[in-house]
């Protein structure tokens, strides 16, 4: 019979085998700590080592402090039902969590260790050898220990057999060198979700008896029960010579006694198995097991205790990201050493290992630590979650989150988030004021709306807590542009014209001005500009055109309006004759074609339409202003920019002759105008829409 690998191991593991060794280029740096809950807190690590930078997030548990708890969460709610990290903290409200035991990846999906759940067993240790769980007693105190299990059924009539697991997976015993199901009893329970228990190709026909208190209530000697274990019910399975004693002792309606029991001794409320001991006695020790296949630079994720016992340390490194490339086991043990662990143990790591966690005040958890490579987090058996008990406190601190820069006018919605003494999230925010402390403008419930240049200072006070949130209200020395737009150009006597503002800040942000913040005026024709921008035009005659101006803070911008009909003009390939609404004038370059795209002298062009060019020689850039509109034309380059926002051009603008050519059809239609090229004549024509 072939013998497989004894080690229960998920497919994101590989095994190693090395002693502890490995040393730091640099010391382990504390990059951030912050309260989860009461008792409980995440501190982020980075460490440079000789394999590249690690990125680490610890979970410090202090079981002192009564309301936090450790649990094991499976999967679903079932062994066999496996689920993501992520998945199993949402449905259970954990404020973090861990990936937990390894598992058999191509078996059903249950722990290799021991598992205590509510201070009820609910796996039992496979026989491996060298494995250490994590285990919380009622008392409050973790200890890191070798466990084993040992169990027996008897029938009415006296027969009695071994009982060698509880929702167990098949495996080969590294004890004995046995199938663990082959010739074997085992139990299972109702946490135990799959229809088939313990079976692949070295397993014969299993027979199981179903039990309820202690009562034998239905039978299946022929290939076992194809369904779940009822609610409430365990069943018995036994392959070979197991299988027999179950025919010959067992038919519905006897009495049956089980027994089975797990050590180290102790009032358990929860264990969760691991592999090998990293840390002992505060030092890295030789590996407790052979690790010759679970090696490598990976993803880890183990757990430590402080020499009392009264502190829990949840560790996750990183692996296989651009922000950390994952570490060996021997650099874990020594992290671990690092971290003041007394006793740590390896759990399943690799692509396994995920962190989750609840960020102070807020009631969602994020991942802290990522699943390899960036991708999607993978299904587990089991997780190691952390938490609360505690009641609902006073609020203990408040977060204001919103925008930090405004400009005169706009409005700002700001959200509160406050944690209470227990660092929990306080859902009911309503119950906090808040307010402006600088007069610079007007609090609305939550949203405020900047009134004058400076520094508004919102509050946020709930009894003794306070938070203050610094908002810079922009003024005009902000401000590197003010363009200027309306919405469409069909003038007549008493049109309305909707006007917007794009403020250009001194970093190169471009934002939408509220009407209401500038103010507006008309020079050279009837009109007249409400709060809201809105233009109405009067009594036009023979007026040609007029000019809107707005002011922000005192920073001015213009517009020109045209009444008359469209410009239009119009240019030939390879011609320096410019047509102005029929009249000619001569320039000094013709228009060419250059890569298949038309390239025109951008001066005569914008001047003939009443637009400015100013041409930058220190940078090599023409500045294009029509009608609100600002084009920046680099040259050699592929992109220009419209109004601050960038536009890829598949023609560089280039020097010829002396003068700037650009692609007309990109730089026209960024200043909204209309252009059209006819084939036959070879003539461009540009006109305002």
């Amino acid at each position: 019979m072939k013998k497989i690998i004894s080690l229960f191991l998920t497919g994101a593991i590989l095994l190693m085998s090395c002693l502890p060794a490995a040393a730091a280029t640099n010391t382990l740096t504390m990059t951030s700590s912050s309260p989860v809950t009461s008792g409980a807190t995440l501190k982020n690590y980075t460490w440079d080592i000789s394999d590249g930078k690690v990125k680490a997030a610890v979970l410090e548990i202090d079981l002192t402090d009564p309301y936090v708890q450790l649990e094991v969460v499976p999967g679903k709610g079932q062994f066999t039902q496996r689920s993501t990290v992520s998945a199993m903290a949402n449905r259970t409200d954990a404020i973090a969590m861990v990936n937990g035991d390894f598992y058999n990846t191509k078996a059903e999906g249950a722990p290799i260790g021991t598992t205590v759940i509510d201070g009820e067993l609910v796996s039992s240790q496979s026989f491996l050898n060298g494995v250490y769980c994590l285990g919380i007693t009622k008392d409050r105190t973790a200890y890191i220990d070798e466990f084993s299990f040992s169990g027996s059924v008897t029938a009415a009539n006296g027969e009695k057999r071994n009982l060698s697991g509880l929702n167990k997976t098949f495996y080969w015993e590294e004890t004995t060198g046995l199938h663990s199901h082959i010739g074997r009893l085992h139990l299972y329970s109702d946490i135990w979700g799959g229809s088939k228990r313990g079976m692949d190709s070295y397993v014969g026909t299993p027979a199981e008896i179903m039990v309820k208190d202690n009562e034998v209530t239905a039978v299946a000697f022929e290939g076992g029960f194809q369904s779940a274990v009822p609610e409430g019910c365990y069943i018995v399975h036994g392959d070979g010579a197991a299988a027999e004693y179950l025919k010959n002792n067992f038919q519905v309606g006897d009495t049956i006694q089980i027994n089975y029991n797990y050590k180290p001794v102790q009032d358990w409320e929860m264990v969760i198995g691991g592999h090998a001991l990293l840390v002992n006695n505060g030092q890295t020790v030789p590996y407790t097991k052979d690790l010759s296949a679970l090696g490598g630079v990976r993803a880890r994720t183990a757990a430590g205790i402080s020499k009392d016992g009264k502190t829990v340390y949840i560790v996750a490194v990183e692996g296989r990201t651009a922000a950390s490339k994952g570490i060996t086991l021997g650099n874990l043990s020594l992290l671990m050493t690092k971290l003041g662990v007394w006793k740590a143990v390896n759990l399943d790591g690799g692509g396994s290992t995920t962190m989750v966690s609840r960020p102070l005040a807020e009631t969602e958890r994020t991942r802290v630590i990522n699943p390899e490579r960036n991708g999607s987090e993978r299904a587990v058996v089991e997780g190691l979650g952390v938490f609360s008990s505690a009641p609902e406190g006073i609020v203990k601190g408040i977060f204001i989150n919103g925008s930090d820069k405004l400009l005169i006018g706009e409005t700002a919605e700001y959200k509160l988030k406050a944690y209470d003494q227990y660092y929990n999230p306080v859902k009911d925010t309503s119950i906090i004021e808040l307010s402006e402390e600088t007069g610079l403008g007007t609090m609305n419930g939550n949203k405020f709306t900047a009134s004058q240049a400076g520094t508004a200072n919102i509050v946020a006070i709930n009894g003794n807590s306070k938070a203050q949130k610094p908002v810079t209200i922009i003024g005009k020395d902000g401000l590197s542009k003010l363009t200027l737009s309306i919405d469409q150009k069909n003038y007549a006597d008493g049109s309305t014209h909707q006007l917007s503002a794009k403020a250009t800040l001194t970093d190169g942000t471009v934002k939408d001005v509220h009407a209401n913040a500038l103010q507006w005026s008309v020079e050279g024709f009837d009109g007249t500009i409400d709060n809201n921008g809105k233009l109405t035009i009067g009594q036009l005659g023979d007026t040609k055109e007029g000019i809107v101006k707005a002011a922000y803070d005192g920073f001015e911008a213009t517009l020109k309006l045209k009444f008359v009909e469209d410009e239009k003009v119009q240019l030939t390939i390879d011609s320096k004759t410019l047509l102005k609404n029929g009249v000619a004038s001569q320039m000094d370059v013709a228009p060419t074609i250059v890569n298949e795209r038309t390239m025109v002298p951008v001066r005569f062009i914008a001047e003939a339409l009443g637009g400015t060019v100013d041409w930058q020689e220190e940078v090599q850039t023409a500045y294009i202003t029509y009608n609100g509109n600002l084009v920046e034309v680099p040259i050699q380059s592929d992109t220009i920019h419209v109004n601050g926002e960038s536009k890829t051009i598949d023609t560089p603008s280039q020097i010829i002759d002396n003068r700037t050519m650009i692609p007309l059809r990109a730089v026209a239609e960024g200043l909204g105008l209309d252009v059209s090229f006819d084939n036959n004549t070879r003539t461009i024509t540009i006109t305002q829409p």
